[in-house]
């Protein structure tokens, strides 16, 4: 009888061993997927914030761009409604190209009602370019200028806190 004693003590030791290296290995298993997991979950939100910082420099540049194009019309058209004086050909062909170049990035990002303002100031100053300058301007033709010089402020006001 003693001999089976000592054999169920050996069989009850190794269960108990079989069952410890068992339980390691799902303990080790659990600590590498919640690593996995953490690292997973750091890199996403590292690639989410670059992507963000990437966007709003896209935005700042495009901003920036375009007031600079509003700026030049809003110099020319502050010219013809304040002094009613047109200025010269060349000075009235305003250049438009950030508008061409990175109107996407502001229809991505802006709201709508931004972008609305922006659109019209966009309207308002190909308006302009396209005035017949007469020789002498009255006020009737300076009346003509406010609401575009309106529309390219309002323009402006939309993109500064994007700048």
């Amino acid at each position: 009888m003693r001999i089976g004693l000592r054999h169920d003590r050996r069989s009850i030791r190794t269960a108990i061993s079989i069952n410890d290296s068992g339980s390691c290995v799902l303990v080790g298993a659990v600590i590498t997927t919640g690593a996995n997991y953490l690292l997973a979950v750091r890199k996403e939100k590292a690639e989410a914030a670059r992507v963000m910082l990437f966007r709003a420099n896209e935005l700042k540049t495009a901003a920036r761009l375009i007031a600079d194009d509003f700026f030049t019309a809003q110099t020319a058209v502050t010219e013809f409604v304040d002094n009613k004086r047109w200025a010269p050909v060349a000075a009235r062909n305003f250049p438009l190209d950030a508008w061409q170049n990175d109107r996407e990035v502001l229809a991505r990002e802006l709201p709508l009602e931004d972008w609305n303002a922006v659109e019209i100031a966009v309207w308002a100053v190909e308006r302009f370019r396209t005035l017949a300058p007469v020789p002498r301007s009255s006020d009737a033709m300076a009346e003509i200028g406010k609401p575009l010089l309106n529309d390219i402020k309002a323009g402006i006001e939309a993109l500064i806190p994007y700048m």
